[in-house]
């Protein structure tokens, strides 16, 4: 986190409107966003023409690209509502065969896990639909990503922004095509990863630490995930940026240790981070993740200040062009406004802490904490109507164990169908800090109100961020009252060490010891 304030940020009014008209073409009629992309093109245009015509201006360039751009992805999400709208599934009813590729791990829906939801495409890759699929466990619950089914199912519109239709399956799939082998492989690394961590750690941690390392979620303890939820931790069991920040900043250290080239570094860096996706199960949701951990990383180790905020505007951009029903995903939303206030932020709480006396490792791990608690909560409670009291302090105390928790994690994961007694060995050195983990939602779960429930949707949002500035208001106006005393211009004041300033000749006189 590279501190200062002068951040680049050209591309953001670009990013930010790219992303409105996505959403709001994904949730307005098409009529909407047809009519929104002609006005952006016709103003980019213009635009071009008074450029021509009377020379460049300081606003007439960074205006037309921004209309320019944003215009495309209104001309773009038009085009897909058209596609979606016009599917022989859009608008149909009844029973009906149909072969779907699927696209993630399936989740258990209801009680006892007796089925399942998973999201697949109908038809290819290209010029293919999405779609959703409730099915019943036996036979749907061990399908894998990229695997091909046929089955019959029943047609229901669609509940989420541009998919074709929700899916109800009653039998079991048929095979059309088998899953590619890297699909083949990382389930059988995921698959041998909870059987050494279910050796290695007793209950519940063993079934934690797989969604801590790889986001399977399969065989964690449901109240446990209550408590995780409450302590507003839920998000260390899905695959974040900062675990792909992690580990690919752990490899560019240890490949840039060995001697290796700036470029050498960066490709196998790359080449991890694929493999990792891969792992992970290369879902929106994971290539979001890898995206902006990637931006995160740039943030850490980019020696130009200003070269953060471009970044994270490119990755919105990249990310909504490759998926944009991302614009209406609260993990995007969550993701964006976390690594834009720890590029923004972060650095500014991190030197403060170091200036209170915190080492400088530990008041990083610190700052990234309670930055995105304090960045989050808005949206936390737009989007779910509660706020997590205890949040912050949760985060805060689990800051130290996520790197370990997440480096050790990866390398027995890789290991456990190779050579098993070393994974073995290496979660049992994650033991401690998944203890630890477990501990800290468990306790802090069970704090009194440690759920507030706030108004839901908009209204939540302003209360929570209202109740932010109250705080840090408060506490910027206690630090300036102490740090000059109503009464220092007149009658002086007692200085951080001690030492007295008369506000009207400027001489000092040694006082009391500090009692800050």
């Amino acid at each position: 986190m590279n501190g200062g304030s002068d951040h680049d940020a050209r591309l953001v009014p670009a990013a930010a409107g790219a992303w409105l008209v996505t959403a709001v073409g994904i949730v307005a009629p098409v009529e909407l966003s047809a009519t929104v992309a002609g006005l952006l093109l016709v103003g980019g245009v213009a635009g071009g023409w008074w450029w021509r015509r009377r020379g460049p201006a300081g606003w007439v360039v960074p205006a037309t690209a921004a209309a320019v751009v944003i215009g495309g992805f209104a001309a773009t999400i038009t085009l897909r509502q058209f596609h979606v709208q016009r599917h022989v599934l859009y608008g149909a009813a009844g029973e009906r065969p149909v072969v779907v590729t699927v696209r993630d791990d399936p989740r258990s829906v209801g009680g006892g896990g007796s089925r399942v939801w998973l999201p697949v495409r109908v038809g290819g890759l290209i010029g293919g639909v999405d779609a959703v699929v409730f099915a019943p466990a036996r036979g749907w619950a061990d399908v894998m990503p990229g695997q091909r089914l046929r089955a019959e199912v029943t047609v229901r519109p669609p509940t989420r922004g541009l998919t074709v239709a929700t899916l109800t399956a009653r039998g079991e799939p048929r095979q059309v095509r088998a899953p590619p082998w890297y699909q083949r492989l990382a389930t059988h690394v995921r698959s041998e990863f909870r059987k050494v961590a279910a050796m290695a750690l007793p209950s519940p941690q063993s079934g934690l630490l797989p969604g801590l390392v790889l986001g399977d979620v399969s065989a964690q303890d449901p109240q446990l995930v209550n408590d995780f939820r409450a302590t507003s931790l839920s998000h260390l069991t899905a695959v974040s940026g900062s675990n792909f920040t992690l580990i690919a900043g752990s490899v560019l250290w240890l490949v840039r240790s060995c001697g290796a080239r700036p470029r050498v570094a960066a490709a196998v860096t790359a080449c991890v981070i694929v493999g990792f996706v891969i792992l992970v199960r290369p879902s929106p949701s994971v290539v979001r993740a890898a995206v902006m951990g990637a931006v995160g990383l740039i943030a850490i180790a980019s020696s130009r200040r200003s070269a953060a905020i471009p970044a994270l505007a490119t990755a919105i951009l990249v990310l909504l062009t490759v998926s944009p029903a991302l614009a209406v995903d609260p993990g995007f939303a969550l993701s964006v406004a976390a690594t834009a206030g720890l590029i923004v932020f972060g650095s500014l709480v991190r030197d403060r802490l170091s200036e209170w006396g915190v080492a400088r490792p530990l008041a990083e791990l610190l700052a990234v904490a309670a930055v995105a608690q304090v960045v989050t909560a808005p949206l936390v409670a737009l989007y779910s109507g509660t706020v997590s009291a205890v949040g912050m302090v949760a985060n805060i105390a689990v800051a130290l164990t996520i790197p370990p928790i997440t480096i050790l994690g990866t390398a027995a994961a890789v290991m456990s169908p190779i050579v098993p007694l070393i994974a073995d060995l290496l979660v049992r050195f994650t033991g401690p800090a998944v203890w630890w983990l477990v501990q800290v939602a468990q306790r802090l779960a069970r704090v009194p109100g440690a759920t507030v429930r706030v108004p839901d949707g908009a209204a939540g949002a302003l209360l929570v961020t209202a109740a932010i500035l109250a705080v840090a208001a408060s506490v910027w106006a206690l630090r300036r009252a102490r740090q000059h005393p109503a009464h220092g211009r007149r009658y002086g004041g007692v200085g951080r060490r001690g030492v007295w300033h008369d506000g009207r000749h400027g001489d000092t006189v040694q006082g009391s010891s500090d009692r800050r």
